[in-house]
């Protein structure tokens, strides 16, 4: 049969023991939260980062001519139409940087996309600060 030492909690020494060691818990619980964020922010920033040369690839892609969702794709060296390229030329158009080449119909299968003035502008300012 096991016996415990009863402890009293207002023990000076007890209460300062717990004390350290609960401000060492919250500290290390502190860190490990702030080095999710941080990682959390990281990864944020490098999609974000990613994305935007991703569109500067694709609308280098149109410099030339219109080119179809399969175009793009292709160029982009993709077998088959991904969801990423889908949602990025859905970024691309909501923000006027390309747009339809028959815009009465955005189902048509000869349905093209070609850049706007303002995605060519875009496209050369992402290039001259690249340059820097």
């Amino acid at each position: 049969m096991m016996v415990y030492k009863y402890v009293d909690i207002k023990d000076k020494d007890f209460q300062e023991f717990r004390n350290i060691n609960w401000q060492q818990e919250l500290q290390q619980e502190l860190k490990d939260l702030l080095n999710q964020e941080l990682e959390q922010e990281q990864q944020e920033l490098q999609q974000e980062s990613q994305q935007e040369s991703l569109f500067t690839i694709i609308l280098s892609k149109m410099l030339d001519d219109a080119k179809s969702r399969k175009e793009i794709s292709v160029a982009l060296g993709q077998k088959t139409i991904s969801g990423q390229l889908n949602e990025i030329l859905s970024k691309l158009q909501e923000n006027r940087l390309i747009e339809w080449t028959i815009p009465d119909k955005p189902n048509s299968s000869k349905q093209k996309y070609k850049l706007t003035k303002r995605g060519l502008a875009f496209y050369a300012l992402v290039r001259k600060e690249e340059k820097k």
